[in-house]
């Protein structure tokens, strides 16, 4: 038994096992190479959907700053258009001071009192006049001030002026009109 050679079985053996060790090694080769091009088509995928995505964020970005855009613009409108109905109404209230000033006027001048002139500038009505007694003036002053769309009466002169027949006092007389508040009645 000594004699019996070995080697060639040995050999058989390795070469099986060479074999062997090489078909598992071209197909864990070929499993690795399938899972890499997979995982590397998936990644594309996902890279392709995420571009999708945020090229449609950026569509929707531009839709809203046109939004935006167009916001601002119809905001600067409305501002603009505000400032017109505010300037309207201003014209409006002015429009009706004189009415109502002059509708009211018989009522706020007592007996005794005359008018000269008046003058409408801005809010303030100046009032030039003569009277036959200080108290007559002083009168006009306190229904001016029962009045809430007129404040702030001031005399800024009274002195007696020598007139014939009857001797009158001259008066100068400012009053302050106020704002009407929209939306209330004249």
């Amino acid at each position: 038994m000594s004699n019996i050679n070995l080697l060639p079985w040995r050999e058989n053996e390795r070469a099986a096992r060479k074999k062997q060790f090489m078909v598992i090694l071209a197909v864990a080769s070929l499993i690795t190479v399938a899972v890499m091009l997979a995982g590397n088509m998936w990644i594309h995928q996902q890279i392709t959907r995420q571009q999708q995505r945020n090229q449609f964020l950026q569509n929707e970005t531009v839709k809203l700053d046109v939004i935006l855009g167009e916001m601002r613009n119809i905001k600067e409108q409305r501002h603009k258009l505000l400032e017109r109905v505010a300037l309207i109404d201003s014209f409006q209230q002015r429009r009706n001071l004189s009415v109502r000033l002059f509708n009211q006027l018989p009522e706020l001048v007592p007996p005794g009192v005359y008018l000269s002139s008046l003058n409408v500038v801005g809010n303030q009505i100046d009032i030039v006049g003569k009277t036959e007694a200080y108290p007559r003036v002083a009168n006009m002053i306190r229904d001016v001030e029962s009045r809430d769309w007129l404040y702030e009466p001031r005399i800024s002169s009274i002195f007696t002026s020598d007139t014939d027949p009857i001797a009158l006092s001259q008066f100068s007389m400012r009053l302050n009109v106020r704002e009407q508040i929209p939306g209330s009645v004249q």
